[in-house]
């Protein structure tokens, strides 16, 4: 027999299933785990990118062969980028779907809202690819 739906202690669906809270507390812990040691990891790996750059750069290797090396910084950025527009898709279909019954035509909107997330995420990566490609770099003389 199932039990009443209590204010504070679960989630229940549209269908009238129900989630106890302790289960949407731990699915939001092991996310919340998995965002910040991502987050520390990322950060550990770009400082030592650095630090073996200036080491190598010190050692008189060439920038060319520096970044042939290591990942450029562009690289973390766009992937980055991806996680966010993706994220904000998402969160923007979530928000779109509470307004109606759970069924196929929340599943897409859903899934309408993440594929506008990708497209946005192309678009910034063709308006950098375009930025990119206008500006001059720095200390490169292409005519010698």
């Amino acid at each position: 027999m199932r039990t009443p739906y209590i204010e504070g202690q679960g989630f229940e669906l549209a269908d009238g299933m129900f989630i106890p809270d302790v289960f949407i507390r731990t699915i939001i812990i092991i996310l919340l785990f998995y965002v910040f040691t991502s987050f520390l990891l990322t950060l550990i790996r770009i400082l030592l990118n650095h630090r073996l750059k200036s080491k190598m750069i010190s050692m008189e290797y060439s920038s060319a062969e520096v970044e042939k090396i290591l990942k450029s910084e562009n690289e973390n950025k766009n992937y980055a980028m991806r996680w966010f527009f993706l994220l904000l898709g998402s969160a923007i279909g979530f928000v779109a779907i509470s307004q109606f019954r759970f069924g196929w035509m929340s599943l897409g909107i859903l899934a309408l809202c993440i594929a506008l997330g990708y497209g946005a995420y192309f678009g910034y990566l063709k308006k950098i690819r375009m930025l990119t490609n206008s500006i001059p770099k720095c200390g490169v003389d292409k005519s010698a």
